[in-house]
């Protein structure tokens, strides 16, 4: 494709060599960046990363709507721009709403666990001033460091000590009825608690991708207006379509959802929806 191309503006370009292939890859434009926006870019992924983090931890499909995301961050100044771009760290984390807020975050706990049978022998008589230096540190920094660096500096007496992974575990916890995880910019902690509506909210994205699926499957063009049966005995099922059937209905083009088979005359398929077993059939009825 990119020899076609370059054939068909060669004649336009004057000057230039036979084959796309006989060129040198163009310089980048590297003075043209904006190192501002590159850094609020890279703390919008790293809140999305986190967010997903957070839910793999949790075994909470991505699919399944929740309510909120609370962030809290190191640096409150991107708070305003990160506003503006709610949108999209709602899209890839899916939730309804986000929170930000900058300090220490509420919804998590840290333990520290040294090994004292190592470092005794190692620190010596200033195993007691390490012990305190420890309680009375910031959980929260120390598993960046060792996060960061594999290791955490202290310092005592004038004298710096070392503590690898083996000498000293920092874990961070989550709050009941919620799940997080910690970057070197933020924390991100996602609230677990899944209501009737959220549930209703995650079958119905399930759902559009079974028919997504079953688009491809059946080879629709991407411009197929189908008409689609889901048929299901349960009342779980049944409310999560009705509710949401503009939705799903504009995600797959679907100008009809109904779960009476009946009427469309389709062949049916058995696929899984939400733990239960339903039955989903499609026809194109127009381009």
């Amino acid at each position: 494709v990119a020899e076609v191309l370059w054939r068909h503006l060669k004649g336009q370009l004057g000057g230039v060599r036979e084959s796309v292939h006989l060129c040198d890859f163009p310089d980048g434009g590297f003075a043209q960046t904006d190192p501002v926006l590159n850094e609020r870019m890279n703390l919008l992924r790293e809140i999305a990363s986190l967010g997903r983090s957070a839910r793999m931890e949790a075994k909470l499909k991505v699919r399944q709507t929740l309510s909120r995301v609370e962030v809290t961050l190191a640096d409150e100044l991107q708070i305003a721009w990160l506003k503006k771009h709610d949108d999209i760290v709602r899209t890839e984390i899916n939730v309804k709403e986000i929170h930000y807020a900058s300090g220490a975050s509420p919804f998590v706990e840290y333990s520290v666990q040294p090994n004292f049978r190592k470092l005794g022998p190692r620190v010596g008589p200033m195993l007691p001033k390490l012990k305190q230096a420890l309680a009375t540190a910031s959980g929260a920094q120390l598993l960046e460091q060792m996060t960061l660096h594999g290791k955490i500096t202290l310092s005592i007496d004038d004298k710096t000590i070392e503590l690898d992974s083996e000498d000293i575990q920092v874990r961070m916890n989550a709050k009941a009825g919620w799940a997080a995880s910690q970057g070197k910019n933020c924390v991100v902690a996602l609230n677990t608690e899944l209501t009737d509506e959220l549930i209703r909210d995650g079958i119905a994205k399930d759902a559009i991708r079974l028919i997504q699926d079953m688009r491809k499957k059946r080879r629709c063009d991407f411009a197929d207006r189908i008409e689609v049966v889901l048929k299901s005995s349960e009342s779980l099922i049944q409310a999560a379509i009705t509710e949401n059937r503009e939705h799903i209905c504009s995600e797959t083009l679907a100008v009809r959802l109904t779960m009476d088979e009946s009427s469309l005359g389709v062949e049916l398929e058995e696929v899984e929806l939400a733990d239960f077993s339903v039955q989903l059939g499609l026809k194109v009825v127009s381009a």
